[in-house]
């Protein structure tokens, strides 16, 4: 198991799990790690990184209280939200900004009319540390 190779800075956002083809990457303590073994060098990993291939997210006002979301399993929870999505139900998802790029960028940089997103600080306690944030 290698961290991935190319993605410098990995913000752990996950959405490397969801796009590899063979699964064989897991999160491992907030970063992408490779099973190299499996890998077919198809490149997805990287197609939908969003620190990879950068994503442009809207222009936020507010920020909202966390509400744990740096708890969850966000392979797991983009897979709901990208499913209800696509169905055309009405989806709220709660992320900090990597999160919001990386499900964003999972959705073909889009975000469909009826999903609403609303941006939490990853750092409660270091505001300013979000404002170093590249998707800030």
């Amino acid at each position: 198991m290698v961290k991935n190779k190319g993605i410098t800075n990995c913000n752990g956002c996950g959405a490397c799990v969801i796009a590899c083809k063979r699964s064989c990457i897991k999160l491992v303590d907030h970063q992408g790690v490779c099973n190299l073994d499996g890998c077919i060098k198809c490149n997805s990993c990287k197609l939908y990184c969003p620190l990879f291939m950068p994503v442009e997210l809207p222009k936020f006002e507010t920020f909202f209280e966390d509400t744990g979301v740096l708890d969850r399993d966000m392979p797991t929870v983009y897979r709901e939200v990208m499913r209800k999505a696509k169905a055309g139900e009405h989806v709220e998802f709660t992320g900090t900004l990597c999160q919001i790029a990386a499900l964003k960028s999972l959705l073909g940089d889009k975000l469909p009319h009826n999903l609403i997103v609303y941006p939490v600080f990853c750092d409660k306690t270091n505001m300013e540390a979000c404002k170093e944030c590249k998707f800030w």
